[in-house]
Order: structure tokens, then sequence, then C-alpha cells
């Protein structure tokens, strides 16, 4: 799963994110290229976080 407040560099290009209950997916399209310190991304759906998807 994907942590519902995340940095968004841990994130990788390539990656893909499903919801488990409505099926909506989000792939990484782009790499951070260095956000400030403390910088979150949230990645949930239908009050749940989303899961990462195995390629």
């Amino acid at each position: 799963m994907a942590s519902s407040a995340s940095s968004c560099n841990v994130l990788s290009k390539g990656q893909r994110f499903k919801c488990g209950e409505c099926g909506i997916t989000f792939e990484v399209v782009d790499e951070c290229k260095g956000c400030p310190e403390g910088c979150n991304i949230t990645l949930n759906c239908c009050g749940k976080d989303m899961d990462l998807v195995n390629r």
C-alpha cells in the first residue's frame, strides 16, 4: 500500500497505484526533481490508501 502521507521523492516513474474499491488507477509519469523538506503527497481514494500495482 502507498502511505497516505509520503514524500513524493519515494515514488518512481512507472509505478502504478490502484483503488481497491472503485478501481481508478494512477501512474507516476515523472519523478520528483527535489522538493523542500516536509513535502507530502496523499495517495488515497474511497477513504482508503491506494495499493501499489505490481507490473
